[in-house]
């Protein structure tokens, strides 16, 4: 995974606790001749990966890191919901009128299959 110009993902832990995860900067998608470093990150089943654009924590007259605090809190306050009711806490807590176009995507972790 590599960011790509967003902000930085976030992962629900099987225990609950959410934290944004810490990759290297990089550039937005399309920006030419600069190099992706993407990193590999093994999460265990049952982790939630929390993907979303700056439209969801960037406001008007708030800090980013007070507003990525609050994501990281929503996550952890709220990890035992269905995806799509998290989805739904998350927007209405953080984005409730966005003044930004905003996408969010939450995908479950699951066990891995045997291939067959």
């Amino acid at each position: 995974m590599t960011p790509a110009g967003h902000p930085p993902p976030a992962v629900i832990h099987p225990d609950g606790t959410a934290e944004l995860l810490e990759l290297p900067a990089g550039a937005p998608l399309g920006v030419g001749g600069i190099d992706f470093v993407p990193i590999e990150l093994p999460l265990p089943p049952g982790s939630i990966l929390i993907l979303y654009t700056d439209g969801l924590v960037e406001a008007r007259c708030a800090d980013l890191d007070q507003r990525l605090t609050q994501l990281r809190d929503v996550l952890t306050a709220h990890s035992t919901l269905p995806l799509d009711s998290l989805s739904r806490t998350v927007m209405n807590r953080l984005a409730p009128a966005p003044d930004d176009d905003v996408a969010l995507l939450l995908a479950r972790i699951s066990p891995r299959e045997p291939y067959r």
